[in-house]
């Protein structure tokens, strides 16, 4: 078998995304059990498990640029993704 650094890069861009994703969508769901569900609750949960399919996807795959693209295709559909905040001028 034949190390390669792109294979390297995949793992650890994977992890990193992942573990991000993970971690915030725990917090969501924490938020979401505390009792303080919202519609903006549930965009932001499903903002961030989006973001952990694409690392886990990037895990999963081996290197190529398939995997890439989901998970590309996935960040930017989670960025678009975005509760509605009131910013109110007093």
């Amino acid at each position: 078998m034949e190390f390669h650094y792109y294979y390297l890069i995949q793992d650890i861009v994977g992890v990193m995304v992942g573990f991000v994703g993970i971690r915030m969508f725990a917090l969501c769901i924490r938020m979401i059990l505390s009792g303080k569900s919202s519609k903006n609750t549930i965009l932001i949960t499903i903002k961030y498990a989006l973001v952990t399919i694409s690392g886990v996807n990037l895990l999963i795959n081996q290197f190529g640029l398939k995997p890439w693209m989901i998970s590309i295709i996935l960040i930017f559909i989670s960025n678009i993704i975005t509760p509605k905040t009131s910013n109110k001028v007093f």
